[in-house]
């Protein structure tokens, strides 16, 4: 029994193993879906700027409508949530209290579906933290980071601010690997101004990026915390994503 991917162009579907059956996740056919050992739920409505947006047609009345279809296709049923329903990286696995800014429509819609489906059994529910690759779609702040390693010209806003993200390829096989609920996350933030200058530095084309800031500064990453228990360090971080714009240089210069 193999397990089955619905939304087969989400970035995190593009690292998952390519022996997994994928469906899109437009007007799919429940009836015609064989029975799987696990499904991956990996889409949603992402626009997180654009606070506009109906997220609750997605990310809740579309979502809840498939799984309750779902629910006896498969042993088990992978939905990824989001870490960012704990503003603070001290709350992590501390409650089921989320805090966030209830302004943010994306969240309140995530966190609406998450309640819902924490009252279901055969449901496992992943909290990814901020993750970027080169397969995520176009209007990103990643792929401003994208064209400027392959030799456009950028320009950003004030980037010296702490987040904490990973690549997607760590989403995926951390998610793989787990059968219970979890938050998937490495625990610390890094400075995103240093994480473009390192990027950009590498492949020796930081001149192609300005920026409202653009002081140099010492490094500096907020400490783990101790309710993450991972190994993925800012180093970790730097040799994947190097890796993957290094393919994507390759396939388009």
């Amino acid at each position: 029994m193999t397990n089955l991917i619905i939304g087969n162009t989400s970035q995190l579907a593009q690292y998952m193993p390519t022996d997994f059956d994928r469906v899109s996740s437009r007007n799919i056919n429940v009836a015609e879906i064989k029975d799987y050992k696990k499904i991956y739920v990996c889409f949603a409505e992402q626009r997180t700027f654009d606070n506009d947006l109906d997220f609750d047609k997605i990310n809740y009345d579309y979502t809840l409508s498939l799984f309750d279809e779902l629910t006896a296709k498969c042993d088990k049923i992978i939905f990824y949530s989001t870490a960012m329903l704990w503003e603070n990286l001290e709350q992590y696995g501390i409650s089921d209290e989320f805090s966030y800014n209830e302004e943010n429509k994306y969240l309140k819609s995530k966190e609406r579906i998450t309640k819902e489906l924490k009252k279901r059994k055969n449901v496992i529910l992943h909290y990814p933290c901020n993750f970027n690759s080169t397969k995520r779609k176009g209007g990103y702040l990643f792929h401003k980071l994208m064209s400027a390693c392959i030799g456009e010209k950028i320009q950003t806003g004030n980037l010296d601010f702490n987040r904490e993200m990973v690549h997607t390829k760590y989403i995926a096989q951390r998610s793989l690997n787990s059968e219970q609920s979890e938050i998937i996350a490495p625990g610390f933030l890094i400075n995103l101004f240093n994480f473009f200058g390192d990027v950009l530095n590498h492949f020796g084309v930081r001149e192609n990026w300005s920026s409202v800031y653009m002081e140099n500064k010492e490094k500096k990453h907020d400490s783990r915390h101790k309710n993450i228990d991972s190994k993925y360090d800012y180093d970790n971080l730097l040799n994947d994503v190097i890796f993957d714009i290094e393919n994507y240089r390759r396939s388009v210069l």
